[in-house]
């Protein structure tokens, strides 16, 4: 954990400073163990990537990563990511990439869900033009969720279902379809006015 400092992204203003230095910026959020995010940073090497985590257990897999791969684009910021983005006071990222947040699967805890309608509403504000929001789950009763709320921000993006070929199958989703699950995956591309 000693490496975190160098890789460590304080806020909202540290943010704009470093998107000056890139031409593209990609979020993800809840990176887990990180192995999407060291996919992103392999395969866009000139790009920002903010890895946002609040569990220390994946924060330490992804600074390994880091070290192991000798890469340079990646920013972690371990905190509630609401709090980054709604310090944002411009359209800043091309990409976010939300996968298999946790399903909250008990009724009384779907309020605690991250992808909701103003959670959208406030990813659309931090977009670029034609940006987009990929996001994926192994809980059907999520997936239906999604679609759901993905629905209500029809103004700001316009979405289909994808497969998820072509994207690292992270441990997570691995252990899903292990267990049967299968993972259904929103594109999301923002409308701009």
């Amino acid at each position: 954990m000693q490496s975190l400092p160098e890789h460590y992204l304080p806020g909202s203003n540290e943010l704009t400073a470093l998107t000056n230095n890139h031409k593209k910026v990609i979020l993800e959020i809840g990176f887990g163990n990180g192995d999407n995010t060291t996919f992103l940073a392999s395969q866009n090497p000139n790009a920002l990537i903010i890895a946002a985590e609040v569990y220390l257990s994946g924060i330490g897999s992804l600074l390994a990563s880091i070290s192991e791969h000798s890469l340079t684009n990646i920013k972690i910021f371990d905190k509630d990511v609401r709090e980054l983005l709604l310090e944002v006071d411009q359209e800043i990222f091309d990409e976010v990439y939300i996968i298999c947040p946790d399903p909250w699967p008990k009724a009384r805890h779907h309020k605690r869900r991250l992808v909701q309608h103003e959670f959208l509403k406030l990813l659309a504000k931090v977009l670029k033009k034609s940006g987009t929001v990929y996001i994926s789950t192994d809980w059907d009763n999520y997936a239906e969720s999604m679609q759901e709320e993905i629905e209500r921000t029809k103004d700001d993006f316009e979405f289909k279902k994808i497969s998820n070929e072509g994207m690292p199958v992270t441990r997570f989703q691995e252990r899903a379809m292990n267990e049967g699950r299968s993972i259904s995956t929103f594109l999301l591309k923002v409308l701009k006015k």
